[in-house]
C-alpha cells in the first residue's frame, strides 16, 4: 500500500515537471470574432521552390518589440513540412513558416533551457512564399495584428552557419512589420534548435 502510494506521487511530480519543461503556447492566433482586423487586402496562399534544406530557427540579431511582445524566432521547417502544408495538412500550433512572439510581462518558469517567460504566441500564416531566396511571410494574430516579414536569405552565410552548428552572423535580412507600425529592418542568425 505504501509503495503504491510513493509510486502515484512519483508520477503526480513526473507529470509537474514534465508540464514546466515547456511554457504552453497559445492558440495560433485567427482574426478577432468581431472583425477588428482587417484582411480583406492581405494575400493568401502558400508556394516554395526550396531544393537545399534551410530548417532551422532563426534568431533576432537585435531586439525587435511590440509593447510588451518580443519577436523570439523565425522558424522554417523541413521540406517535407512545406509539402504537408501545401497540400493541405495542418497540425495544430505548427507550420513549415511561424513567428513566435514571447509577452515579457508573463510569469517565468525554470526548464531545462534555463528560464524562459509563460506567455507565446505562434503567429501561422495566411501567405507565405519560399522562392528564389526570398521569404515572404503574412500571418494575422489578435495580440500583434497583421504580421509581415520580407526577407532574403544569404545562401552562403546559411551554409557556413548550419557547417559551424550555428554562428553569430545575420543569415536572413530584411524587414518585419507588425500591426500599422512602419517596417522596422531586421537580421536573424541561424540556430538548429535542441
Amino acid at each position: 500500500m505504501m509503495f503504491r502510494r510513493i509510486a502515484l506521487v512519483g508520477c503526480g511530480v513526473a507529470a509537474l515537471m514534465l508540464a514546466g519543461c515547456e511554457p504552453p503556447l497559445e492558440p495560433a492566433d485567427a482574426p478577432a470574432a468581431n472583425g477588428s482586423i482587417d484582411t480583406a487586402g492581405l494575400p493568401e496562399g502558400f508556394s516554395n521552390d526550396l531544393q537545399d534544406d534551410v530548417s532551422g530557427f532563426y534568431m533576432p540579431t537585435t531586439e525587435v518589440r511590440q509593447g510588451p511582445w518580443r519577436l523570439d524566432h523565425v522558424f522554417l521547417g523541413q521540406q517535407q513540412d512545406f509539402t504537408a502544408w501545401e497540400g493541405g495538412t495542418r497540425e495544430g500550433q505548427f507550420a513549415p513558416v511561424m513567428l513566435e512572439f514571447v509577452d515579457e510581462t508573463s510569469p517565468t518558469v525554470q526548464t531545462e533551457l534555463g528560464e524562459v517567460r509563460t506567455h507565446r504566441v505562434r503567429v501561422l500564416p495566411r501567405f507565405y512564399s519560399v522562392e528564389n531566396g526570398l521569404l515572404r511571410f503574412v500571418g494575422v494574430s489578435e495580440k500583434l495584428g497583421v504580421v509581415q516579414l520580407d526577407a532574403q536569405l544569404n545562401d552562403e552565410a546559411l551554409a557556413t552557419a548550419r557547417r559551424n552548428l550555428g554562428a553569430e552572423g545575420a543569415v536572413l535580412n530584411g524587414t518585419l512589420s507588425i500591426d500599422e507600425l512602419p517596417p522596422k529592418a531586421v537580421g536573424f542568425r541561424w540556430w538548429a534548435g535542441d
